[in-house]
C-alpha cells in the first residue's frame, strides 16, 4: 500500500510539474486542467499530516481529492469533489487503510443575480471564518479552532440561498430536511438543519459576521441552537481574527425527559508575515461543554511556509493546561 501511495505521489508530481497548453486545453499549476470545450476544470489536492503527543503518534495520508467544476451555461455552475479521507494511517505503530471514496461536495448553482444565487446539493456549511476554507493548503494551521468543529455540521445536503447586497453586505441561508450525501463523513449525523450568516465589510481591511441556526442530531438524540460572531482585519504583513460561538443543547437521551445544557468557545488569532512565504501564527482558544465536562484552553504556536500559493508546509505546537494533552502537529498540502 505504501509503495502504491508513493508511486501515486510521484506520478502526480510528474504530471503536474509543467504547464500544458494545447488547443482548448491548458494547465496552470495549482489551478487545474482547463478543458475549454467542456467549460470545465479538473484539479485536486493532497494532504499528509503528522501528530505527536505524550501518549499518541500518528502519520496519515489525510486527503486525496479530485475536483471537477465548471460553468456549462452562463448562469449555471456545478462543482464535484471526490475524496479519499485518511486513506492510509499509522497510529501508534499500527497501520490501517481506507478505500472508500466519499462525495465531499456535489452541488449545482443557479445564479439569478449577484443578490440571489441558489445552491442545491451537498456543500460546505457557510458559517464562520474557518469552515468555508475547506482545502488544507489555504488554512493557516493544520488544526481548526473548536468553533469550527463543535457547533454546526461541516457539510449541508440541501439548499443554500446566498448573494451580495448593497453597502458591502453579503448573506447565506441554508436548509436541510433529508438524509445527507456521505453523511457518515460529516462531523454531526443530521437530518434537519436551518441557519444563516450575514457579513458586513466595515472597511477595505475589516469584516464582521453574525450567524445562527438550529439542527437535530440523529445519534445521540440531541438538538443544538447555535449563535456566532466573527471578525477579521487585514493589513500588509498582518492578519488579526477572532470568533465566538455559543450553543444551547437540548438532550433527549432518556425517553420522556429532556436535559438542557450549553457549550461555548472562542479564539483570538494573529498572523504575521515574517518574510516572503513564511508566516508566524499565534492563537489562543477556549472551549467549554457543560454537559460532558469538557473545558479546554489551548495556546497554539504555528509556522506556515508557503513557497507558492498552492503548496504549504505547516507546523504547530498546542500547549494545554494538562501537559499530557499538549501536542505537535505538522502537515504538507499541495493543490494541483
Amino acid at each position: 500500500m505504501r509503495v502504491g501511495i508513493s508511486l501515486l505521489l510521484l506520478l502526480s508530481c510528474f504530471l503536474f510539474s509543467f504547464s500544458l497548453d494545447l488547443k482548448g486545453v491548458s494547465y496552470k499549476k495549482g489551478r487545474g486542467l482547463r478543458i475549454e470545450p467542456l467549460r470545465s476544470t479538473v484539479g485536486g489536492y493532497i494532504t499528509t499530516a503528522y501528530e505527536k503527543s505524550e501518549s499518541y503518534e500518528e502519520f496519515s495520508l489525510d486527503d486525496i481529492a479530485l475536483l471537477i467544476y465548471g460553468r456549462p451555461f452562463n448562469r449555471v455552475r456545478y462543482f464535484l469533489e471526490f475524496e479519499l479521507n485518511e486513506s492510509y494511517v499509522v497510529s501508534n505503530g499500527k497501520e490501517r487503510t481506507k478505500r472508500k471514496i466519499d462525495f465531499e461536495r456535489l452541488y449545482l448553482d443557479l445564479e439569478q443575480s449577484d443578490a440571489l444565487k441558489i445552491r442545491v446539493g451537498r456543500f460546505i456549511t457557510p458559517v464562520g471564518l474557518w469552515n468555508p476554507i475547506h482545502i488544507n493548503v489555504l488554512k493557516w494551521t493544520t488544526s481548526d479552532p473548536l468553533t469550527a468543529t463543535e457547533f454546526f455540521p461541516k457539510f449541508t445536503t440541501g439548499v443554500q440561498l446566498f448573494g451580495e447586497l448593497p453597502h458591502d453586505f453579503s448573506y447565506s441561508l441554508f436548509f436541510q430536511n433529508n438524509n445527507g450525501i456521505s453523511e457518515n463523513y460529516n462531523n454531526f449525523l443530521i437530518k434537519k438543519l436551518v441557519g444563516g450568516e450575514v457579513r458586513k465589510g466595515l472597511s477595505d481591511s475589516a469584516k464582521i459576521g453574525l450567524n445562527g441556526g438550529w439542527f437535530e442530531i440523529k445519534e445521540p438524540k440531541e438538538e443544538l441552537t447555535f449563535f456566532g460572531l466573527n471578525t477579521i482585519y487585514r493589513v500588509p504583513r498582518i492578519e488579526l481574527s477572532g470568533e465566538l460561538m455559543y450553543a444551547i443543547e437540548k438532550e433527549k437521551y432518556v425517553p420522556g425527559s429532556t436535559l438542557w445544557s450549553y457549550r461555548l468557545s472562542y479564539y483570538l488569532q494573529g498572523v504575521y508575515r515574517v518574510f516572503r512565504g513564511n508566516y508566524a501564527i499565534l492563537r489562543y482558544g477556549h472551549f467549554k461543554d457543560k454537559s460532558d465536562g469538557r473545558d479546554y484552553r489551548i495556546l497554539t504556536f504555528g509556522w506556515n511556509y508557503r513557497p507558492v500559493y498552492y503548496i504549504a508546509l505547516k507546523a504547530e505546537y498546542q500547549l494545554r493546561e494538562k501537559r499530557e494533552l499538549s501536542r505537535f502537529l505538522a502537515s504538507f498540502s499541495w493543490m494541483f
